[in-house]
């Protein structure tokens, strides 16, 4: 197999940023600040390097957040890092975390610490983990996100501004803002740079792409992935049977989605 000099470049970068992370970790004070600039991807790199009371200190550092972030970036090992932290401390990370990637650290660890955990996580990010893993495996809802923002159709420009501002508290997936009807059905999408140069005179309607495309919740996946490949949106909304919003998947879904399939057709 030849290797180019750019895939030769880019390991040189991404070993340079694991050893200048580690080192980072390990003795400068002001490390918060410096850590800061480096992607939680690179930092989930580095975690197999340190030992357990640096990742413990490492995520006191870092916060809730961006720990959260960072466990989102992990392909393996989320279960055993977990199972380093006390159940409450977990249950938090848990929490803040997309609800697909909290329940794929969550069928990481072991069944005991499983539900001490569980039974420690809010109601509202329960809820969530509960409709996802409702659907069957072959399902596309149990591939979908909860976050995701929805605002009323009938709002003004300015009422839909302040209601993006609040949700994104909770909700980082901003690029798209999902619209419903006065009955909560699904009735469009609104592009955010369109909301955000659209003047206060001007009718939220207008903005609002009536023909936005979506799939049902309990689609095959099989049926509906060729369907979510024609589009190149961040995000496709996800309905349930009586037209209501109740997830999205995003583009890094459709990815693993597409992933898993070629994965399978190859072993066919």
């Amino acid at each position: 197999m030849v290797i180019s000099m750019e895939e030769t470049k880019n390991d040189n970068i991404l070993k340079d940023n694991t050893q200048e992370i580690v080192e980072l970790i390990r003795s400068v004070p002001e490390k918060k600040e410096r850590l800061n600039d480096y992607h939680e991807n690179d930092i989930a790199d580095v975690l197999n390097i340190l030992t357990v009371d640096e990742r413990k200190k490492l995520y006191q550092l870092l916060g809730l957040d961006k720990t959260s972030e960072i466990f989102s970036y992990l392909e393996e090992d989320v279960g055993t890092y977990l199972e380093e932290l006390d159940a409450e401390r977990a249950a938090d990370i848990i929490e803040s975390m997309d609800s697909d990637d909290a329940i794929d650290a969550l069928e990481e660890l072991e069944d005991d610490h499983r539900e001490e955990i569980i039974a420690l996580i809010n109601s509202e990010a329960k809820e969530d983990i509960d409709l996802i893993q409702s659907f069957e495996d072959d399902e596309i809802g149990s591939r979908m996100t909860t976050n995701f923002i929805v605002i009323n159709k009938n709002l003004t420009i300015r009422q839909a501004m302040k209601e993006l501002v609040s949700q994104a508290a909770k909700n980082d997936n901003i690029s798209t803002l999902y619209v419903v009807d006065a009955h909560g059905l699904f009735y469009g999408a609104i592009a955010l740079q369109d909301l955000i140069i659209a003047r206060d005179y001007v009718d939220l309607e207008s903005l609002i792409i009536t023909s936005y495309p979506y799939v049902y919740a309990d689609e095959q996946i099989e049926d509906c992935i060729e369907y979510l490949k024609d589009y190149s949106e961040d995000s496709i909304p996800v309905l349930d049977n009586d037209n209501r919003l109740i997830g999205v998947i995003t583009s890094a879904n459709i990815v693993d989605l597409v992933d898993d399939e070629m994965g399978e057709d190859y072993a066919k």
